[in-house]
């Protein structure tokens, strides 16, 4: 799975690629974040306009992908644990700042 990283912003929208080259589909950028000197970056299925209002109360899966090189690459299982810490920090940051 790979997708060159072009500067991505929160609420971008990318299309990612299976091994094979395949679209696996739209995801859109939730998070942007930095732990230990390495970048990640949180995608969630991009939901239609309609399909948004609906979804907002239901779970989402969330994928979280190093950036290396411009190349997003799987997370390594021993740094699993604390890239999920910081995402969740991270997204109760965002959540606050919506609230406001």
């Amino acid at each position: 799975m790979s997708e060159e990283n072009k500067e991505l912003e929160l609420g971008d929208i990318i299309t990612l690629d299976d091994e094979d080259g395949e679209p696996l589909g739209d995801f859109e950028v939730i998070a942007l974040f930095d732990l230990n000197g390495k970048e990640y970056i949180a995608l969630t299925e991009a939901l239609e306009d309609e399909e948004s209002e609906e979804e907002l109360d239901e779970e989402v899966d969330i994928f979280v992908f190093q950036v290396d090189g411009g190349e997003m690459v799987p997370l390594e299982e021993d740094e699993e644990e604390a890239v999920y810490a910081k995402l969740n920090e991270v997204l109760e940051g965002i959540e606050l700042i919506d609230k406001d």
